[in-house]
């Protein structure tokens, strides 16, 4: 087995057409100091120019995603049968594909605005099952005021 050293070293990654130079740890060979393939740290490498352009293009992300449907109550299949999306949809934005440009603009505005969630909950085009429902009314009804009165 070779030896191998870690350190930092800056490479460029096209998304979208945009480039991204991104300086992270990576694996070295000690002998010939050949940069040395790393899933972990490779990862780690994409992470951070995905992160870059999700910061560019106004994306939101799969972190934010996971805490509004945390703070709301909700699966993966609700949020996704709330909007009228596919299952597998929210999942893949969880895990870091990129939303499409209608998709995020929706997400975001859910994100930022209570009123977004009252007027989709008061929809009667999603499908949601009743216990989904009564999570969302709890989550208005808890401290926002206004809100929970306009159900």
């Amino acid at each position: 087995m070779t030896d191998t050293y870690t350190k930092n070293y800056t490479n460029t990654f096209m998304i979208h057409g945009r480039e991204y130079k991104v300086t992270a740890p990576a694996k070295f060979d000690s002998e010939t100091n050949e940069l040395l393939d790393d899933t972990v740290l490779d990862d780690q490498a994409v992470e951070i120019a995905n992160n870059k352009y999700r910061a560019d293009m106004g994306l939101v992300s799969p972190e934010d995603i996971k805490k509004y449907r945390a703070k709301i109550g909700l699966s993966q299949r609700e949020l996704a049968k709330f909007l009228g999306w596919s299952p597998n949809t929210i999942a893949l934005y969880e895990t870091g594909a990129f939303p499409s440009k209608g998709n995020n603009r929706l997400l975001k505005a859910l994100m930022s605005d209570d009123h977004v969630l009252t007027d989709f909950l008061e929809q009667d085009d999603h499908d949601l099952s009743a216990a989904a429902i009564n999570k969302i009314r709890d989550y208005l009804s808890i401290g926002k005021g206004d809100i929970a009165k306009e159900l």
